[in-house]
């Protein structure tokens, strides 16, 4: 019996549909595929940035989250985020070798537009507020 590996697309659907788990069970926020949802990620993720310990103190005795986990969550939000744009717009996940030389990267595409949904929530979990992914979504879907 000849078994097909999961592609990439199935990938990245099933790390959103663990976004919605996620953001169900640890923060009662549901999460419906639409447009519109991905201000309540946004919520999310502000709660999951504030949640980390800040300063020296708060990093000495209290335990931050390791890169694994950080990219864990960040493969399951920005799957979420590229999810609602690719069923809402179009497009196709993609394994991006070349934006980042000697690193592979998710990506969506869709003609000659590209996006990292993935680098994105990594970047919010890690920068706060200032890589907003309501507003990111709000500003691709405009040429996407």
């Amino acid at each position: 019996m000849v078994t097909s590996q999961p592609t990439i697309t199935d990938m990245m659907v099933a790390y959103a549909m663990d976004a919605v788990d996620h953001a169900q069970k640890a923060f009662g926020r549901n999460l419906d595929y639409s447009l519109a949802s991905v201000e309540a990620v946004e919520e999310v993720l502000a709660a999951m940035y504030e949640a980390k310990p800040k300063g020296l103190l708060g990093r000495l005795f209290k335990a931050r989250p390791s890169p694994e986990v950080m990219w864990s969550f960040a493969k399951m939000y920005g799957g979420y985020v590229g999810e609602v744009l690719r069923r809402h717009r179009g497009g196709d996940w993609f394994v991006d070798e070349e934006i980042v030389p000697g690193q592979k990267t998710l990506g969506l595409r869709k003609g000659d537009h590209r996006i990292w949904p993935p680098a994105k929530v990594g970047k919010r979990l890690v920068n706060g507020p200032e890589d907003n992914v309501w507003h990111y979504l709000q500003v691709v879907s405009r040429d996407w």
